[in-house]
């Protein structure tokens, strides 16, 4: 099945405040959500994966493959064991590299959400192409 690729606005900005220097800091409820998005799909429990996301990703994935996010998740070709690091917290954004894959996450009001996953590097201060992304 073929992925969520429209635009990458999300990565983009999360990837530039990144290279720009400024503070960040870990937080383990970002890496803590990361964890339990890829647990749910180890365990092939879509509805787990999907509450993960947030619901502007859910809804990309959703009109991509003209199916419900829990019809489509486990057919994403995404890791189920990325080998996460830490997460890496810019003001409201956060990224979560691992060896297998990376994930951005959004705060929102009731913790955080996944916005892109199955993401991997284009290129040196390039944007990030992601399976699933916030359109």
């Amino acid at each position: 099945m073929m992925g969520v690729r429209a635009g990458s606005v999300t990565c983009m900005l999360v990837a530039a405040v990144a290279l720009t220097g400024c503070s960040s800091s870990s937080d383990g409820s970002a890496s803590a959500r990361a964890r339990d998005f890829y647990q749910a799909l180890a365990a092939k429990d879509a509805h787990a994966a999907c509450a993960d996301l947030a619901a502007e990703a859910r809804k990309a994935l959703e009109e991509q493959e003209h199916k419900s996010c829990t019809r489509v998740i486990l057919g994403q070709g995404l890791p189920t064991t990325p080998g996460l690091a830490r997460a890496d917290v810019y003001g409201s954004g956060a990224q979560v590299r691992g060896t297998h894959d990376t994930a951005f996450l959004s705060r929102y009001g009731d913790g955080w959400r996944i916005t892109a996953v199955g993401c991997k590097p284009t290129g040196t201060g390039q944007p990030y192409d992601c399976t699933i992304e916030v359109g």
